[in-house]
């Protein structure tokens, strides 16, 4: 078996396993473009990655990988996403994702990709390689009517083609800066998000100035029919720097009651729905599962943590089965405002806190505290509870893009 990264002639084999595998993908005949695999072009392939797995000099399993920064505990981190993860269905059971999986953590070690996240297909499987739960989408049902008492915005702005994308950038950029998890943004990320043609596929994107001037709001919606006289207003993305953008915003839709029943947009941590409209009742929350969430380099993460307040001294023991390099006990102390962590090769006996990879995953990014983190099998903390209830709080998380 050959495990290595994959040619651009070798992408078009790639896409055909992801048309085997992937049953809601449209269709289309790549049979000639198998042929003259140098003839097909993909401008964006070395931007991501793609490992795979050979057998006889065929592709039989494969992986993309993709290089995010992303936001956490008020910092720029590195995270490897995968994505398209891929298996010829003659070809399943025999370990092959397990043996792409191992180079794959080691080039992520050695780029500093920190956490690698991704979006399951089951949750099980991928703990098998340390993947854990750790990003939940609270999918809420507003009736438009709730939104009537909010004023209507001064000047509400429809994104037209060639507009700048600064204004959105910078809300962004200031709506993410303490929420963990969140992909900071490039310039073509952006103008992919933005050019979208409302009278094509019915994609709005409307931007919000204060009357000082400065752009504080924005939204990017779709109109969804959901049956006769059933439209709704599905949010893809709202940001705001202040309350008073988001009150604009919410305005916006108070006047859109002849177009639509309802706004259905998955609210971000820090903001409670029932708290800010007038009939609670009419509010539905679905919590939905997402993502799953894996330190790829346990020490660097740790040495991430913010230094609580004070001065303390901790001990906690890792097990972590599929990077074995991970596993240790850690001492973490700190004062004056400085975190410092060392690795020991003492038993986990006496630890404060003995854990698995996938539990450390969740509080290091906020998703759990300590005292929740006691209650998970893998978890037994002996000690030290005060203070690893300051080391890991919980945190707001976001994260929009899918891979």
């Amino acid at each position: 078996m050959e495990i290595r990264k994959i040619t651009q002639e070798e992408r078009i084999h790639y896409d055909a396993i992801n048309y085997e595998c992937f049953v809601g993908m449209k269709g289309r005949d790549i049979r000639e473009q198998m042929r003259n695999p140098s003839e097909s072009k993909d401008e964006g392939w070395e931007r991501a990655p793609v490992w795979a797995a050979f057998e006889g000099g065929k592709m039989l399993s494969a992986m993309t990988v993709h290089n995010y920064t992303i936001r956490m505990n008020g910092h720029n981190v590195q995270m490897g996403g995968i994505g398209g993860v891929v298996t010829k269905p003659e070809s399943r059971g025999k370990g092959y994702v397990r043996r792409i999986m191992r180079p794959v953590f080691d080039e992520m070690r050695e780029l500093g990709q920190v956490y690698s996240f991704l979006y399951p297909f089951s949750y099980a499987y991928y703990r098998m390689f340390g993947y854990e739960m750790a990003f939940p989408r609270h999918t809420t049902t507003i009736p438009v009517r709730e939104f009537a008492k909010f004023p209507y915005p001064e000047r509400f702005v429809p994104y037209e083609p060639n507009d700048p994308i600064e204004p959105y950038a910078q809300i962004y950029a200031e709506f993410i800066k303490n929420r963990n998890l969140a992909v900071v943004r490039d310039e073509r990320t952006w103008k992919r998000m933005l050019q979208r043609d409302p009278y094509l596929k019915r994609d709005f994107t409307f931007l919000n100035y204060a009357p000082d001037g400065k752009p504080n709001a924005y939204v990017l919606y779709k109109a969804v029919n959901k049956g006769s006289a059933h439209n709704t207003l599905s949010v893809r993305e709202l940001c705001w720097t202040d309350p008073a953008g988001l009150h604009a915003v919410f305005g916006f839709f108070g006047k859109l009651s002849a177009e639509y029943r309802d706004v259905e947009w998955n609210v971000p941590d820090g903001i409670s729905m029932q708290a800010l409209m007038p009939d609670c009742y009419a509010i539905s929350v679905a919590t939905h599962a997402v993502g799953m969430n894996r330190i790829v380099d346990v020490p660097a993460v740790l040495a991430m943590q913010p230094a609580p307040a004070g001065s303390a001294v901790l001990s906690i023991g890792v097990t972590d089965a599929f990077c074995p390099e991970n596993t240790g006990l850690y001492r973490i102390e700190w004062q004056g405002g400085k975190l410092n962590v060392t690795r020991h090769a003492e038993s986990f006996t006496n630890a404060d806190m003995e854990t698995n990879v996938t539990t450390l995953a969740q509080l290091t990014t906020g998703y759990i505290t300590a005292a929740e983190a006691q209650y998970r099998v893998d978890t037994v903390i002996r000690d030290k509870k005060q203070e690893l209830a300051l080391l890991f709080p919980k945190k707001d998380l976001y994260l929009l893009e899918g891979f």
